[in-house]
């Protein structure tokens, strides 16, 4: 017997789902989203915080410590969404310190994938590759 036409796409329908499920997990590429900066008054507002951190898998918490720690001032974080810094900061330098903070927290230094795990054992992070299982610490003080 002889399939349907809807049958047939049906199932090439199917096989095409597989190849690009399959792909999209192997390939493991990862895009940052660029910072969408934003001013009120004296502060500069990380708008897009959240997705760069969903992107990373890093913790909204780490990322605004870092830049704390980092630009030397304080900041706050607005509705678990975007992170404030209490001074006005220009958008190229905000990008750098992210590119940063993906070199030290988030890169493998193997074989450089952004596709890792971040483990604290204790008081020290660990870079845990999910490509090649690489497991290395984060040479970097927080606090």
């Amino acid at each position: 017997m002889i399939p349907s036409y809807e049958e047939m796409l049906n199932e090439a329908y199917e096989e095409l789902k597989k190849t690009i499920e399959v792909k999209s997990s192997t390939e493991g590429l990862k895009v940052v989203p660029l910072p969408k900066v934003s001013y009120v008054g004296k502060w500069t507002s990380i708008d897009n915080s959240k997705e760069i951190c969903y992107v990373l898998e890093r913790n909204i918490d780490l990322l605004a410590e870092f830049l704390q720690k980092e630009f030397s001032i304080p900041s706050k974080i607005e509705s678990d969404k975007k992170i404030i810094l209490q001074k006005k900061i220009e958008f190229e330098k905000i990008k750098e310190k992210i590119d940063k903070f993906v070199e030290i927290f988030v890169k493998c230094p193997a074989c450089k994938k952004l596709d890792t795990k971040l483990i604290k054992i204790n008081r020290v992070y660990y870079i845990k590759c999910t490509v090649c299982g690489a497991e290395s610490p984060v040479i970097y003080k927080i606090r």
